[in-house]
């Protein structure tokens, strides 16, 4: 697998990406390096720039996007433990690396759209559709990679959506506890 062009295939043709990410071996280590690591990086590098041009001081610019970087890191595990479990009352399977790699390409419009935080105003709501456009390729992907039938998969993908985001946000204020640098301050940034 190389970076680019399975980030291009799973954003363009997801349809067609997802029957060759799910006949390929996972690693999630190697996932976790090669892929997940650098694309959520995206985000958290034009975070840090736009709050140091807004003129946010050095340490808690860094905070922040350091703590972005590491709940996108968290989430990816999340979404992937959540939907391992789950899948099986959906009638998939329960497949930990199948969920992994469902989770981490399912994530990467959400991570390229990152660069839209660094334009002004608009930015937030850029990044935002990107990720709107990365739940939809998760949920193409649960067929494929969990084998949920496709009369249930509405439903898992909601209960999965509402698990990951409860569980990150417990997450987040336990980190912001932790550092000082809570999610909730970059909304008032914005």
């Amino acid at each position: 697998m190389e970076l680019v062009s399975r980030a291009r295939g799973i954003v363009k043709t997801p349809r067609s990406e997802w029957p060759v990410i799910a006949d390929e071996p996972a690693d999630i280590g190697r996932l976790y390096a090669d892929y997940v690591a650098i694309l959520a990086a995206v985000p958290m590098f034009a975070e840090l720039v736009r709050f140091l041009v807004a003129g946010v001081p050095a340490g808690a610019a860094i905070g922040i996007a350091v703590t972005g970087y590491v709940m996108a890191l968290a989430n990816v595990a999340i979404i992937a433990y959540v939907s391992t479990k789950l899948a099986p009352a959906f009638g998939g399977v329960d497949d930990r690396e199948a969920a992994f790699k469902l989770a981490a390409f399912g994530y990467t419009a959400a991570w390229l759209g990152g660069v839209f935080l660094l334009l002004p105003a608009i930015g937030w709501l850029l990044q935002l559709v990107c990720g709107v456009y990365s739940m939809y390729v998760y949920y193409l992907g649960i067929g494929e990679l969990l084998r949920v039938p496709r009369e249930r998969r509405v439903g898992f993908f909601v209960i999965v959506l509402v698990l990951t985001v409860i569980i990150a946000m417990v997450i987040a204020v336990l980190l912001g506890m932790l550092t000082g640098y809570s999610r909730m301050s970059m909304m008032m940034l914005r």
